[in-house]
């Protein structure tokens, strides 16, 4: 069954503070918005950034999926070209 609702997190633009949560169905998702929310770190109206809940720790649990990158060795270029007119394994 798919999922219809999502839950969106409403932050100050300024500090990142996070003012709320909202639910709403896909299809009435409104990430961009030009009003301007009440910030209690802030102590005024700011405007505020809308996303996904979850999204970034989702994103970061990609990304420590993906194989790392062997080890590189730090070889000048004078001690590659020996190495490799040597027939050595570069």
């Amino acid at each position: 069954m798919p999922i219809n609702d999502v839950t969106i997190v409403r932050r100050c633009a300024k500090c990142r503070y996070e003012i709320g949560t909202l639910t709403v169905k896909k299809d009435n998702m409104r990430l961009m918005t030009s009003e301007l929310a009440w910030c209690e770190a802030c102590g005024s109206d700011v405007p505020e950034t809308r996303d996904i809940a979850e999204r970034e720790e989702t994103v970061a649990a990609e990304q420590a999926s993906y194989p790392g990158n062997p080890a590189v060795a730090d070889v000048s270029s004078v001690e590659f070209r020996r190495r490799r007119n040597a027939g050595i394994s570069v």
